[in-house]
């Protein structure tokens, strides 16, 4: 059996996870294990938290230890394949492991406040299609990025959105229902809502209040809402 390259370690915020030697840029270091289920189940307050999103309606139900890792908008980890996260640069021993959420993400159904503490914090975690377009292309150039979350896959996405649809509400490629609920990765850190972030502060409604933020931008854009 192969040694996982990190522990589990107490976070600011809750917990992480911590490199236990140096890792070299493109190794493989972790994978989410767990059974796959879909956006129904997802939903469930006992898995919501613990979920990552690898498919339009598919989400791995994670365990321990790697469903402690924590989001970074400046991250040192990212997606080789759905379930397995590589080094993007060389990592230090005892440096915090972390991915960007938003490239597991495209929901229509909920956001969460970020205190990553990066220069490049965007201040909200969100769906991938929300990424600043150069962020994008880096991550797509990079190769982070999951295939189902293809180009094509967010103009559903944002096709739906403009209809006032979250994702889990309508069948994508006439293959059963859309994605759904949650990123995942929940460390379990507290806020009620099970859904902590590196200090993220959910909403007690997050369906509700990713539809608010994108009336108000929708307002401020002079689009209608």
């Amino acid at each position: 059996m192969i040694e996982n390259p990190f522990i589990v370690r107490p976070h600011r915020f809750g917990r992480g996870l911590y490199a236990t030697r140096r890792i070299k840029a493109g190794g493989l270091v972790l994978r989410f294990r767990g059974p796959l289920i879909d956006f129904e189940r997802s939903r469930n307050p006992r898995f919501e938290c613990y979920c990552v999103q690898v498919g339009p309606n598919s989400y791995t139900l994670t365990w321990a230890p790697e469903r402690f890792i924590n989001h970074s908008c400046e991250p040192n980890l990212g997606f080789l394949d759905d379930r397995e996260l590589r080094a993007l640069r060389a990592i230090r021993q005892g440096e915090e492991l972390t991915f960007d959420y938003s490239t597991s993400m495209a929901e229509n159904a909920w956001t969460m406040e970020c205190h990553c503490g990066s220069p490049r914090c965007r201040h909200l975690i969100g769906d991938f299609v929300d990424l600043p377009v150069d962020l994008k292309t880096h991550y797509r150039e990079l190769g982070i990025v999951p295939e189902w979350l293809s180009p094509d896959f967010e103009r559903q996405q944002l096709a739906a959105r403009f209809e006032g649809r979250i994702l889990g509400s309508y069948p994508v490629n006439g293959n059963g229902r859309g994605n759904g609920n949650g990123n995942g990765n929940g460390n379990g850190n507290g806020n009620g809502h099970g859904k902590t972030v590196s200090g993220g502060v959910s909403s007690d409604n997050p369906r509700v209040r990713y539809i608010v933020t994108l009336r108000r931008m929708s307002k401020k854009s002079g689009a209608s809402s």
